[in-house]
């Protein structure tokens, strides 16, 4: 969608140059100016010509021809690489005369000349791949331009789908993963390199030694072997991307480590388990030093090694998964140890790749007010050698504010120098976005933000919203929230676009009523009321969902989080969530007993929620119990003999969380709890690479009387082949039993 922005201030530098040295580029709709490239152009000299023409077409209605020429004559804007530019991105804009002159470095500085033209003096502005403001005028007259421009980081990725869209990742001044990384080779790559399915049965010892045996987890990084295999492997996937630098040696995903006496003899010398991980990296790096290999400080591996410094041709991939996101990392206490990580890893390491997280994967829609430290942040990486920066915001229409945090990201990547300011990017975000309604959305931003800063919270990328319903989520807060969505749209009511922006953003506190709801049912904040002793459920809550679900169609929504559950999915399971399971169940409030019991890690192992009446939805920490690696067996009493002709029990299906069907679940039922009749044994067939999200397992028990059902449940104990973590311990989540 292309949108009209009549800013005084754009339109004065567009129409009203008064400079006498000033260019008229285009004049009535016509112009007399070519774009010069060189005869050999290069892809980004060709490319910032087309990006350029294509603009100016959709500015003024004006296509200006495109001329290869080493020798330009005439009314002539010229691109061109140039030594001159020290930067392989920098840039410089200069007139010359009649001459607009765009010079680049040996990257994509010619293309970022482009777009700083586009923003700066034409008023261009990518909102997001799909909202663009391009002024229309007949008229483009250009001031004398002497500018330069230059980031101190060589690799901005701001990831997500945003970046897929090359008009968006250029103006913004973007990398993506195949910019720098050889494909399928980026990240958790040890299982690729050395694959336990073809090595393990007849080379055990190629794999970690842990607790007493080897286990297919990770690899032995101490054996030479492992080496010569993953080197191998290496030149020949090279000789078929011999374009590629950068190569990805990296452990997975998981947190083992080898602790055989080799191993553990490295660590202890290098005082962190990245010191085989080091040693290892550094060994492939010598066979290949015109490549860059890449490996990962993350988790067991972020702390530095104490003696042994990555080679210059070395990547070092440094996480910060595990720290809060409510403040700034150089100010948190609770980030000390990274704090000292990553000014440990900036004495030895040459390219440091930090890999940051600004959002909450487990619940994409859910408020997470943490734009305060986006700038700070980093300005800490900045100053501790990092050069190449991945923020993994997953950009998606829908998420929280999503694009509003990547146009800031891309931004401070860019420059985060101390004179860059945040809230003058957000008022210009939020007023060409939201429109009259962009006061409102941020009052909104900065109430919210407010509450988090004074409470001081963790704020956790993977926490559901009831983690903050008595802080910034709170009932009076939320009250307030609601209010500025209710001006926010008034505020833009005639105009669909903009009003779709608002609804857009309001799914997030609708995701946060809806799914706070979800854990207090029955109480104040429920989805349900009690009426002449029965519960119903609130219209407005239903309505929420509809408009929730509708809105997300509208715009395009997909994945509510980082597992891919769809809109759709979302909606659906909710819907059965709120379906709850009090008249003619005989399960309600029944005690159930198991063996082994579940881990205390998920709704505190409380076999209560079994029989609460309310199914489990999409989030596995919401009143789902959890096994993980067992099979196991629950035993419900209904307390006297009853007559029933169904019996149901339900599972999820989460993979990136580890979370599989179980492979059968066996019915019985009983009179007197000792002697069992078997009722079925239902299987969950193939290998689960794609099952829906809620399987409810039904048993027919017409015309049958019982005191107690049990159910034997068999898991798959292990994550399939085609699983990134193949072979780790897989889990089997069970909600609500009925019985009907």
């Amino acid at each position: 969608m292309k949108a009209t922005l009549s800013i005084f201030v754009i339109l004065f530098t567009l129409l009203s140059c008064s400079n006498k040295n000033q260019i008229t580029l285009v004049e009535n709709g016509k112009s007399e100016y070519s774009v010069i490239i060189p005869v050999n152009a290069s892809p980004e000299e060709k490319r910032a010509a087309e990006f350029l023409v294509s603009h100016v077409n959709k500015i003024a209605g004006c296509k200006l021809p495109v001329v290869n020429s080493d020798t330009p004559e005439g009314n002539c804007i010229i691109i061109s690489k140039s030594g001159e530019i020290e930067t392989a991105d920098g840039f410089s804009i200069t007139t010359n005369g009649k001459n607009l002159i765009i010079k680049g470095g040996s990257g994509k500085g010619c293309i970022y000349g482009v777009s700083e033209l586009l923003e700066k003096y034409l008023g261009v502005r990518y909102f997001s791949p799909v909202f663009i403001v391009i002024p229309e005028t007949k008229n483009i007259a250009l001031p004398e331009i002497n500018i330069t421009g230059s980031s101190p980081n060589t690799y901005r990725n701001v990831h997500g789908t945003f970046s897929e869209n090359q008009d968006y990742k250029d103006f913004h001044r973007l990398n993506s993963i195949d910019d720098m990384f050889a494909d399928n080779y980026y990240v958790h790559t040890f299982n690729k390199l050395v694959p336990w399915q073809d090595y393990f049965e007849t080379h055990p010892e190629y794999f970690a030694y842990m607790n007493g045996k080897r286990i297919i987890d990770q690899l032995c990084l101490s054996n030479p072997e492992v080496l010569k295999i993953v080197t191998e492997k290496l030149k020949k996937e090279m000789e078929l991307q011999p374009d590629k630098k950068v190569w990805s040696v990296s452990q997975n995903d998981n947190f083992s480590y080898c602790q055989c006496d080799k191993c553990k003899k490295i660590i202890e010398e290098e005082g962190s388990a990245s010191g085989p991980v080091i040693r290892f990296v550094n060994q492939v790096a010598e066979q290949f030093p015109d490549k860059i290999i890449s490996t990962l400080a993350y988790q067991y591996s972020r702390k530095a090694p104490l003696k042994t410094k990555p080679l210059d041709n070395v990547q070092v991939m440094l996480c910060t998964i595990e720290l809060n996101r409510s403040q700034p990392i150089a100010t948190d206490p609770s980030s000390a140890s990274f704090l000292n990580d990553i000014e440990e890893w900036g004495k030895i390491c040459k390219h440091i790749y930090l890999w940051d997280y600004t959002v909450d994967f487990a619940h994409s829609y859910c408020p997470f007010p943490n734009l305060q430290t986006l700038q700070p942040n980093i300005q800490l990486f900045v100053k501790n050698n990092v050069k190449e920066h991945f923020q993994q915001t997953n950009t998606a229409t829908g998420h929280e504010f999503s694009e509003l945090k990547a146009y800031i990201l891309a931004k401070l990547l860019w420059n985060s120098d101390a004179d860059v300011d945040v809230d003058a990017i957000i008022v210009e975000f939020t007023d060409g976005y939201y429109g009259a309604a962009g006061e409102w959305i941020r009052k909104y931003i900065y109430k919210m933000q407010d509450e988090i800063v004074k409470t001081g919270e963790w704020l956790d990328i993977y926490g559901p919203p009831t983690n903050y319903q008595k802080s910034f989520l709170s009932a009076e807060n939320i009250k307030l929230y609601n209010s500025y969505f209710d001006e926010a749209e008034k505020a833009v009511a005639g105009n669909d676009v903009l009003l779709l922006h608002v609804r857009t953003a309001r799914m997030q506190l609708w995701y946060a009523i809806m799914e706070i709801g979800k854990n207090d049912m029955f109480g104040p904040r429920g989805w349900y009321t009690e009426k002449n002793g029965d519960f119903v459920v609130l219209p407005e809550m239903t309505q929420m969902l509809e408009d929730f679900y509708q809105t997300g169609k509208d715009a395009g929504c997909k994945y509510v989080n980082e597992s891919e559950l769809t809109t759709e999915e979302y909606y659906q399971s909710t819907k059965r969530f709120i379906n709850v399971q009090l008249k003619g169940n005989f399960a309600f409030r029944k005690k159930v007993s198991a063996n082994p019991t579940p881990s205390e890690k998920y709704s505190g192992g409380d076999l209560s929620f079994l029989t609460n009446g309310v199914r489990g939805a999409n989030d596995y920490k919401v009143h789902w119990l959890g096994w993980e690696s067992k099979d196991f067996s629950l035993t419900l009493d209904l307390e006297e003999p009853t007559q029933a002709s169904t019996i149901e029990i339900s599972t999820l299906y989460d993979p990136k969380s580890w979370i599989l069907h179980p492979a059968s679940v066996t019915c019985y039922v009983s009179d007197n709890g000792t002697n069992y009749k078997l009722i079925e044994k239902q299987t969950v067939s193939g290998d689960q690479r794609k099952e829906e999200v809620n399987r409810t397992f039904t048993f027919n028990t017409s015309g049958m009387k019982y005191r107690y059902v049990k159910f034997d449940v068999k898991g798959t104990l292990k994550l399939f082949d085609w699983h990134p973590s193949a072979g780790g311990g897989s889990w089997v989540f069970v909600d609500e039993i009925v019985v009907k």
